[in-house]
């Protein structure tokens, strides 16, 4: 008798874990059917960003710059002093992957006069490569390629052929462009890229001094396939 117990209690579960579940409805259409909204605290975020798949299946969130490109930014002030904008926060590589990478392509201008024509940069984050042995270094950097590159160690205004575009390796991550006007001072403006070697997060930086404006086109983020 205790047999036939299990083996009932058994059956009824099997069948009871294979069958449609349904949330405020009696009769569901799906594994799972909710009727009504879902929450899930683990994808709040103030930024309202969009909730998409990854390979695995695992929800995550994606900037909506990423889909909706291209998307003006305007850093602005009336003031000379130092101001930050981000341009792009977001998922950049996957952390485990040596290979992986991303690059946020930008069309950008200033108020400063020598500031005429568009820059056009791209700022490509990946892992160097040892020249030693030609294998990965171990961790990411950002590199900028542009029309208004580094000459040695100094940035030049409005550089020309034959030494665009090309990669630069600034300091900390920054590239810097000059204008030839004057605003209180030198008239330049900067891109900075944060990494977070742990994440695989990134956040580029408008970084205005000395100038009214920082007029940045973010036309689009590319990333590797194994994120």
């Amino acid at each position: 008798m205790k047999t036939k117990t299990f083996f009932l209690s058994a059956l009824a579960l099997c069948s009871f874990a294979s069958a449609q579940v349904g949330i405020n409805t009696t009769s569901p259409t799906n594994t799972l059917d909710v009727n009504g909204l879902v929450r899930v605290r683990g994808l709040s975020n103030p930024e309202n960003k969009i909730v998409a798949a990854n390979a695995q299946g695992v929800l995550t969130l994606i900037s909506p710059e990423e889909i909706f490109s291209p998307k003006a930014l305007l850093n602005t002030s009336m003031s000379s002093t130092e101001q930050r904008f981000t341009v792009y926060e977001g998922k950049c590589f996957q952390p485990g992957d040596n290979a992986s990478s991303c690059t946020v392509s930008l069309n950008h201008y200033t108020s400063c006069s020598g500031f005429t024509n568009p820059v056009d940069t791209q700022v490509v984050v990946v892992q160097g490569i040892n020249t030693s042995n030609g294998q990965f270094l171990g961790s990411w950097s950002a590199r900028y390629v542009d029309n208004k590159g580094f000459s040695n160690a100094t940035a030049v205004a409005n550089q020309t052929a034959p030494d665009y575009p090309r990669i630069s390796y600034p300091g900390a991550n920054s590239v810097n462009y000059l204008g030839s006007g004057n605003f209180n001072g030198q008239c330049n403006t900067d891109l900075i890229t944060t990494i977070n070697q742990t994440t695989g997060d990134i956040k580029i930086e408008s970084v205005k001094r000395n100038m009214y404006a920082h007029l940045v086109y973010l036309l689009s983020i590319a990333r590797s396939k194994s994120l």
